[in-house]
């Protein structure tokens, strides 16, 4: 399973043993680190991480204190706080805050692969019942969106979030952006599926930016845009695959498995989702983006 960490330590040999015991394990990707924890909040929003090693006392401001920030913040980060400290209340206090395991200095190489891994396989799970519940909230959007049509010729956007409603991801931050990437590239040219191959995807997140900035006076960065598209799709990529796990002949799943993804990446994500493998499926942002472009088009 692909996991983001992120390192707060004040104590940089720690830090390196955390650091080595990830890597060597094959346990995800660190994404960073830090041992000042106003600087640590900021990289945590940014880039988003599942996990955070954080320890209990730091410099200028305390582990509990960072937790309770990026809690507030809104950001779905699990933590799993690792120090020396024995009082009990101060670590009571550091799982009413979020934490999700406690684990006590001196390092122990076993205790911290066996407690990452225990946090792997509740964001996994976690992921799969998150993408049922996006998967049904599709189906209840589409349902609602067709009754509401009388004529089949609607737009263009309204044809590409009927996609998204049925891939269960219509409510995604990053579909926003999939629209007005699709929407743009439409204004271009009237072949739109040759004509995104003239562009890179850095290109298009650019534009996207720029666009935000000077028509709605929305600040935003290319990478945020980027971050938040790739989520979307590789949230389609999951409900595809378990819509597939559960029915092979669904027909969401023969109709987009293969038109807007790899179909052998979907059947990694399947064997994922059923627990044969530790690989999930990988997506193509333009692939995504040209299947959709299809399809709308074949609809007209």
């Amino acid at each position: 399973m692909s996991i983001d960490f992120y390192i707060i330590e004040d104590d940089k040999v720690v830090q390196n043993i955390l650091n080595r015991i990830i890597v060597k394990n094959n346990l995800g990707d660190i994404v960073g680190s830090s041992n000042n924890g106003m600087k640590a909040i900021d990289d945590i929003k940014r880039f988003n991480p599942h996990i955070v090693l954080i320890d209990l006392l730091l410099p200028k401001i305390d582990g509990i204190k960072i937790v309770s920030a990026i809690k507030e913040a809104g950001c779905k980060v699990h933590f799993i706080m690792i120090s020396q400290v024995t009082s009990k209340e101060m670590i009571a206090k550091a799982y009413n805050e979020g934490i999700e395991f406690f684990i006590n200095k001196p390092i122990n190489v076993i205790e911290v692969i066996s407690v990452i891994d225990k946090v792997k396989e509740k964001i996994r799970m976690s992921e799969v019942i998150q993408s049922f519940e996006n998967a049904i909230k599709g189906i209840q959007s589409l349902s609602e969106y067709t009754s509401n049509r009388t004529s089949k010729k609607y737009g263009y956007k309204d044809r590409i979030e009927k996609v998204l409603a049925q891939l269960g991801i219509l409510g995604e931050a990053g579909t926003n952006d999939i629209v007005e990437i699709i929407l743009w590239l439409i204004e271009q040219d009237e072949d739109t599926e040759k004509s995104i191959r003239k562009y890179k995807l850095s290109g298009l997140f650019k534009h996207l930016n720029d666009r935000y900035n000077k028509e709605y006076n929305i600040s935003s960065n290319v990478a945020a845009i980027e971050q938040r598209v790739r989520r979307a799709i590789s949230k389609a990529l999951k409900n595809v695959a378990n819509l597939g796990v559960e029915d092979y002949g669904n027909e969401v799943f023969i109709k987009y498995s293969s038109s807007l993804f790899d179909f052998r990446e979907v059947r990694k994500q399947m064997d994922f989702a059923r627990g044969k493998s530790n690989f999930q499926g990988k997506i193509s942002v333009k692939k995504f983006i040209e299947g959709i472009i299809v399809t709308i088009r074949n609809e007209i």
